[in-house]
């Protein structure tokens, strides 16, 4: 039984089922009883919260995320860091994967359609690079597309502030290998997410 199922946090979400696991967290569906609405909720690993800076860096930059507003861009609502718990509360999306559309449709998509998305996903990436924000790990698996045809871009959990002078969440290079930029593996170093954005193009055609 999952430790999570059943509880509520803050005295505000309730959680109520798991529907995903990532890298760095695992995200229920849930309930917030102050606004009456189902929510994802996306809670920090455990073997990732021990780590006082990274569950530091979680925090701020979840926060800065929380600010962007965009039609093509998955909602973050709230964000909570405590001595126990990190977590992220953000919309429930009714879709599925970029990723899971295609395997529905053979694998590759018309051009048109194609090109349909990634125009989405350009704008929700310049919408956030304009913020000062950069995703890190785009690929089909981080976006959604909804029953209208619409898309969202999402998990924007390794997120790097272009503001801040810090150096990147781990000693390694953060992203998928598939979709990386070329060099950053090399150099583990963070480049614009719409250096990325060709291999999903590619990807689906």
């Amino acid at each position: 039984m999952d430790q999570y199922i059943g509880k509520l946090l803050d005295n505000r979400y309730e959680i109520i089922e798991r529907i995903g696991t990532g890298g760095m967290a695992v995200v229920y569906k849930g309930r917030d009883h102050r606004l009456n609405r189902l929510v994802a909720v996306k809670i920090l690993k455990e073997e990732l919260a021990q780590d006082a800076e990274f569950r530091r860096r979680f925090h701020d930059e979840s926060q800065a995320v929380a600010m962007l507003s965009h039609p093509n861009i998955m909602a973050v609502y709230d964000v909570s860091h405590s001595t126990e718990l990190d977590y992220i509360v953000m919309e429930l999306i009714d879709g599925i994967t970029l990723k899971q559309y295609m395997q529905k449709k053979g694998g590759k998509l018309a051009w048109r359609e194609a090109l349909h998305f990634i125009t989405q996903i350009m704008k929700a990436l310049s919408h956030a690079h304009s913020r000062g924000i950069i995703h890190r790990d785009i690929k089909p698996h981080n976006m959604m597309v909804l029953r209208d045809g619409s898309l969202k871009v999402a998990d924007f959990g390794i997120a790097r502030l272009t503001s801040a002078a810090q150096a990147t969440l781990t000693q390694e290079a953060l992203g998928s290998v598939h979709y990386i930029s070329p060099g950053r593996p090399a150099a583990a170093i963070s480049t614009p997410a719409a250096i990325s954005t060709p291999p999903v193009w590619y990807s689906m055609r």
